[in-house]
């Protein structure tokens, strides 16, 4: 299962030399993961659930710089599942189907009460 995310690059998204850095960057991948979750369940389905999924480690590797004006396609898939963790995969990708950024994002599960 993949879900396609789109998002315009504004100069506000841009930091001082003028390129997304990594942080805002992180958080353009963060909300195309809720996206692909809004798709089979809304943000309060999810908080009534017995177990929620949390970031244990992030790796992304930058290979192009983003600038204003850039469209960005944020494609998000589900790569693994373990028994108590799963990984999803993000590719972004520019209007020139440059690849931007590689990003793999490993979650474990945990309940409510942190255990």
């Amino acid at each position: 299962m993949a879900d396609d995310f789109k998002v315009h690059i504004y100069p506000s998204d841009c930091d001082s030399v003028g390129h997304v850095n990594h942080a805002h960057l992180l958080t353009l991948l963060e909300r195309a993961r809720w996206n692909a979750l809004e798709k089979h369940m809304s943000y309060d389905e999810y908080m009534k659930t017995s177990l929620w999924a949390v970031v244990r480690k992030v790796e992304a590797s930058y290979q192009a710089q983003t600038f204003p004006g850039d469209d960005l396609g944020i494609r998000t898939g589900l790569l693994s599942v373990g028994n108590t963790s799963f990984i999803v995969r993000q590719v972004v990708r520019n209007q020139r189907d440059t690849i931007v950024c590689d990003a793999s994002i490993v979650y474990v599960t945990v309940s409510p009460d942190g255990k």
